[in-house]
């Protein structure tokens, strides 16, 4: 009887192993397109022609040092935007900022594993990638930026919609939509092959071929990563003030909130644009269709794959939140 009892408990801790042991078992050819990747960068980079080009262009690769910096901070980046919507949970829900009628995913292993992973050898994979590391004014970089955006977007938007094709969906993007209610860790819960078409098949070519200075990329990694995590975590949290400043009330502009600083660190291009706001993502992981865009929501209007959250509807979610929320504590006393 004792053994018959046990052997559950033994096959429970088996589904439950998700460390980096048994990731690397389970995806054997995970890091196979980055190294072909590498490969092509060095095959083309070295190219006499192309290097000789590079080198009139003030081109240089951007280096191991920095691509460890950008892994690391964003790896960390992960783990205090998911720790602290642990941390503030039961607040932010008291506020009705929760978006899904269903509670936060708190434990996380897989998808923590493979989202690290994913960043490690993404970040990583833009050492060999020639950039201008020459000097660049402050206008130099927004202008640098703003390409990186808008360019980025637009090749996400289209890759991203292509991927929802009935073709391409099951090879390419299943394993993100995995998790129907996103969290922080699930930004970038993706195939290898997904992530190097999304990003690197578009950023690689514009610091290469478009006047993007060095900084202009490091800023938009520094600054995407944590906005990305964001963007997934299911809250409302455009609407959280803003420590100190959301204590005051401006003219014209109101208390402060994380929302307008993440308008500021977009450079200001979702005010003309669009914002593809937490709530729009959140419902395309949902319902599986619609708001495809990156950054902004201006490509899904005019293409009409734009489903616009209304604040009675998110509200109504809200409220059922709130109520599953308490009758869970209420069973957890």
């Amino acid at each position: 009887m004792a053994s018959k009892a046990k052997a559950p408990a033994m096959v429970s801790d088996k589904q439950e192993d998700h460390s980096l042991e048994e990731f690397f078992r389970e995806n054997q050819y995970f890091l196979l397109p980055w190294v072909c990747l590498a490969c092509v960068q060095l095959a083309v980079f070295q190219t006499p022609c192309i290097a000789a080009w590079c080198d009139r262009q003030g081109l240089e690769p951007l280096g191991a040092q920095s691509v460890i910096k950008m892994a690391v901070f964003a790896i960390m980046a992960q783990y205090v935007v998911h720790g602290a919507l642990a941390v503030y949970h039961d607040s932010l829900v008291s506020q009705g900022l929760k978006i899904q009628d269903r509670p936060y995913i708190f434990r996380a292993e897989e998808v923590a594993t493979r989202s690290s992973m994913v960043i490690m050898v993404s970040m990583t994979a833009y050492a060999l990638t020639p950039m201008n590391h020459g000097e660049a004014s402050l206008l130099d970089v927004f202008i640098g930026y703003s390409i990186l955006s808008l360019l980025h977007d637009a090749w996400f938007y289209m890759v991203h919609r292509a991927a929802h094709t009935q073709q391409l969906y099951a090879l390419i993007h299943k394993t993100h939509h995995k998790w129907k209610q996103p969290m922080a860790f699930s930004a970038y819960f993706i195939r290898s092959p997904s992530q190097m078409l999304q990003e690197h098949a578009c950023i690689i070519p514009c610091m290469v071929l478009l006047p993007v200075p060095v900084y202009s990329f490091l800023l938009y990694q520094y600054i995407g990563a944590p906005l990305s995590m964001l963007e997934h975590c299911g809250f409302r949290v455009g609407e959280v003030p803003l420590p100190v400043l959301g204590l005051v009330n401006l003219p014209y502009f109101g208390h402060p909130k994380l929302g307008h600083l993440m308008t500021v660190l977009g450079g200001g291009l979702s005010l003309i644009l669009g914002s593809q706001t937490v709530e729009d993502h959140d419902y395309h992981h949902l319902n599986f269709h619609g708001n495809y865009a990156l950054s902004f929501s201006y490509l899904d209007r005019i293409f009409g794959t734009y489903v616009e959250q209304s604040k009675s509807t998110a509200d109504e979610a809200l409220l059922k939140a709130n109520e599953t929320c308490s009758s869970t504590t209420a069973e957890s006393a």
